[in-house]
């Protein structure tokens, strides 16, 4: 039976790892970014792109320490490791394995190599729960069918995770020939990918998905018995959103949580010993704060200020200013890399 879900998006299978996506429940663990493929349509960005970098949603990971705090911030429920290409660094990706299943995550991983058994036989030792299989440029989509057969055998859900470039048979008769499961993205443009795929004739539409996605899609749904179809408008107004309040409501109580995710509180900012000075003023009225810490030049740690309640900085800014402190009221994104959206000076 199909169900229509948020923002075009639709289903007649879901696997589990979409279903604590849906939610905002997933951290993504974007392992690296080397990859042995160009693919012409990935979206990864400039500084993730063939870089050996690991990222836990927005923060960069230096220790596992920085993937637990991301854990704790989303209230994660599960975790999908992606890329580049996971296997790439199979003992990593092990590794990571083991640590998200001492929290009880479901793992998914998605991954363009046709996996023999001995490395399914290792992702299925270190606790796999999920493989998604990315023929490149949905080419030679053979050789996955012992990779997904054999996964299925270890206990795993697996299947198909394919951007919606055109239709090709042989995915949905191989879905349905072993009872496996395709997850179709819309194709979507990024700042990487945009060239290119406007000069192959792509057209874009207002949420940056490629027109026509939706008519492959509807392809695939009539030949495959356990398809979904995920369109760039959920993932962006609807996934990330639902991540972001997750994040949002696990703040002190101080913040206040917009409908959208974000959340807004004062701001006073000043050098490292006027901050002081507000820390001192702070505690002396015995208000709630968050100190907010950043790299400087040197990649050592600086204080860039201190987070408070609205009302604490509208009821304290005279004092405030007066010990040559900027006071604003912010509207900030709740991830990590603290992205400002809008400020108030007062």
């Amino acid at each position: 039976m199909r169900m229509e879900i948020e923002e075009g998006s639709f289903y007649t299978y879901l696997p589990e790892g979409c279903e604590i996506c849906r939610e905002g429940g997933k951290l993504v663990l974007f392992i690296t970014g080397e990859c042995v493929h160009s693919c012409y349509y990935c979206p990864i960005s400039e500084e993730r792109k063939d870089s050996d970098v690991v990222y836990a949603n927005e923060r960069r990971v230096r220790t596992f320490e920085d993937v637990l705090e991301e854990i704790e911030l989303m209230s994660a429920e599960g975790a999908s490791i992606t890329g580049g290409e996971p296997l790439s660094k199979p003992e990593r990706t092990y590794e990571y394995l083991r640590f998200f299943k001492k929290y009880d995550l479901h793992v998914h991983l998605y991954t363009s190599i046709p996996a023999g058994w001995k490395i399914i036989d290792k992702l299925a030792e270190n606790g796999l729960d999920e493989i998604r299989f990315h023929p490149v440029g949905l080419e030679n989509v053979e050789k996955f069918r012992d990779s997904i057969r054999y996964a299925m055998r270890k206990g795993m859900s697996a299947g198909f995770e394919i951007p919606a470039l055109y239709y090709n048979p042989t995915i949905a008769h191989i879905s349905n020939e072993l009872d496996c499961f395709v997850n179709l993205n819309e194709l979507e443009f990024s700042s990487t990918n945009y060239s290119k795929l406007r000069n192959l004739g792509y057209e874009v539409d207002e949420f940056y998905g490629a027109v026509g996605s939706y008519e492959i899609a509807e392809k695939y749904a009539r030949s495959i018995k356990k398809f979904h179809y995920c369109t760039a408008k959920f993932k962006d107004g609807v996934q990330l959103r639902r991540r972001l309040l997750r994040m949002a409501l696990n703040h002190p109580e101080f913040y206040s949580v917009t409908e959208d995710g974000t959340i807004m509180c004062g701001f006073v900012r000043g050098d490292s010993e006027k901050i002081q000075k507000a820390i001192d003023f702070l505690n002396k009225v015995s208000v709630e704060f968050t100190v907010v810490y950043g790299s400087n030049e040197d990649g050592d740690e600086d204080i860039l200020g201190v987070e408070t309640g609205i009302d604490v900085v509208k009821k304290w800014k005279k004092e405030l200013k007066n010990l040559g402190l900027d006071v604003s009221i912010i509207e900030r994104y709740p991830t990590s890399k603290r992205i400002v959206v809008e400020v108030e000076p007062l």
